[in-house]
């Protein structure tokens, strides 16, 4: 399969984590509805666990982060599919290394299929304020430039 498809595993635990006081993240993807999304590899299960347990152990940077770049935005008032969605996106960039561009255009995806269009761009708006004020450019993973 694809990092893709393990992302999106990704994101519909992270999204379950709030509503589980004792959530528990391979007890949750062992217990995932068959068929609900394809089977994947070894190497990708392995990221799905690892992101889980990095937005787990590092919620409370991520939360005022998101908070601190969203105008006014008090996180209560987000729709649940979006704070996953950006929970994860900000885990991705800040602690994870994945590409800038990857992850929003991952995550613009995510909330596209989840949530919605006004989800999608709500979504990319704060990532990337995050992105374009919070973190310093020798912060931020390599993006390879195009030199047109």
């Amino acid at each position: 399969m694809s990092r893709k498809i393990a992302r999106r595993y990704a994101f519909e635990l992270i999204f379950q984590m709030p509503f589980n006081s004792e959530f528990d993240a391979t007890d949750a993807f062992d217990a995932y509805p068959e068929g609900n999304l394809p089977k994947i590899s070894d190497s990708e299960h392995m990221f799905v666990m690892e992101t889980i347990s990095g937005v787990r152990d590092n919620l409370d940077a991520l939360d005022k982060r998101i908070a601190a770049n969203s105008k006014g935005w008090n996180l209560t008032r987000f729709n649940k599919v979006d704070l996953a969605v950006l929970r994860l996106a900000t885990y991705e960039v800040c602690f994870a290394g994945i590409p800038v561009g990857c992850t929003i255009n991952e995550a613009v995806e995510i909330a596209k299929l989840y949530s919605g269009d006004e989800s999608a761009r709500f979504v990319n708006g704060i990532l990337s304020t995050i992105v374009n004020k919070e973190l310093k450019t020798e912060d931020l993973p390599t993006i390879e430039q195009s030199s047109h």
